[in-house]
């Protein structure tokens, strides 16, 4: 295709100085095969504005190291997981990726996608898509430290049916606003720390919820996580109770999840109790206190517009937590 032609004329892997690269996709005729080009601290920077991605078979190997891509048509015009997926297998050197797209349901594909190996990305943002599962669940990226979900929640169902594994009705059955994109962002989280248990360090998850079960997995198999955000969840007390210690059955001693844990922002979580919140925070810091050998504590706990987080529940909080506690009441 002729975009294709103009994207490979202009980029040249070999060029080491070519590390960032981003892409807008739209069907603007005016900015179609329209370029820019960037130099800061030795990084060349090349943004582009094509119909489509080009496939991997059009490509070899690009050396960069960012991509940024978004979907900015305004006429329906958009990618898909298997483009997304291909053009990612041709940047094996990709440390940051960015994605942000529009909600578009479109019904998942029946063959099967193909599975991209990121050996060196640390950071990813997937922001106002419908395709996390799809994307997740087909990337390998063994060095994932950073992961932002933003804007994944919707409250219409997703296209298509999944009987994966865990693909089940969660059992806590707490209310959620977003039901469907819940279980979706879940599942694609429970493939890929499956396929290759990144060492997840920061999860910033800003209107974007996940089932309580799915809760429970990532907080059992993210134990490097050190800093959690999250933003107009509908999570539920039983979700803030996971963070208390817990005794295994046959086991004499308690344990914590995600013990490594010094920063936990909740933001406008308007289904927790200010109970449940200053339990299982108080329980854990007794734990963590009398542990004889050092361990991470919370070092800065966030508590901001919390619909049921009451004044009474606030002095109890900075009694616990003094100043490591950002407090705002609703």
């Amino acid at each position: 295709m002729h975009d294709q032609e103009v994207f490979l004329k202009d980029v040249n892997p070999s060029d080491t100085r070519l590390t960032d690269l981003r892409i807008s996709i739209q069907d603007d005729l005016d900015e179609i095969h329209h370029q820019t080009f960037a130099t800061y601290n030795q990084r060349f920077r090349m943004e582009l504005y094509i119909l489509r991605l080009p496939t991997s078979q059009f490509l070899v190997p690009l050396r960069i190291t960012s991509l940024r891509l978004s979907e900015d048509s305004l006429n329906n015009h958009h990618s898909d997981p298997r483009d997304i997926l291909d053009f990612l297998s041709a940047c094996p050197e990709l440390q940051d990726f960015y994605f942000r797209g529009w909600h578009h349901n479109e019904p998942p594909s029946a063959d099967s996608l193909p599975i991209a190996y990121l050996p060196y990305l640390h950071t990813m943002q997937l922001s106002s898509t419908c395709m996390t599962r799809a994307i997740l669940s087909h990337l390998d990226t063994p060095r994932l430290v950073n992961l932002y979900l933003a804007h994944l929640n919707t409250e219409f169902a997703l296209n298509g049916e999944h009987n994966e594994e865990g693909d089940s009705e969660d059992e806590a059955h707490d209310f959620s606003q977003s039901p469907s994109t819940d279980r979706a962002t879940g599942m694609g989280l429970r493939t890929l720390i499956d396929r290759c248990n990144p060492p997840i360090q920061l999860l910033d998850m800003d209107y974007s919820d996940l089932r309580t079960k799915d809760f429970w997995f990532i907080f059992e198999r993210l134990p490097l996580l050190q800093d959690f955000l999250i933003v107009a969840s509908d999570m539920s007390n039983t979700v803030i109770g996971f963070l208390s210690p817990y005794i295994l059955p046959g086991e004499q001693f308690p344990r914590i999840r995600i013990p490594h844990l010094r920063s936990l922002r909740l933001y406008n979580c308007n289904r927790l109790s200010g109970d449940a919140v200053v339990t299982a925070l108080a329980a854990r810091i007794t734990y963590i206190n009398q542990q004889p050998s050092p361990v991470e504590t919370l070092s800065n706990v966030a508590i901001v517009n919390c619909d049921l987080v009451r004044f009474e529940d606030g002095e109890r909080l900075t009694e616990l937590l003094g100043n490591r506690l950002q407090l705002q009441l609703a």
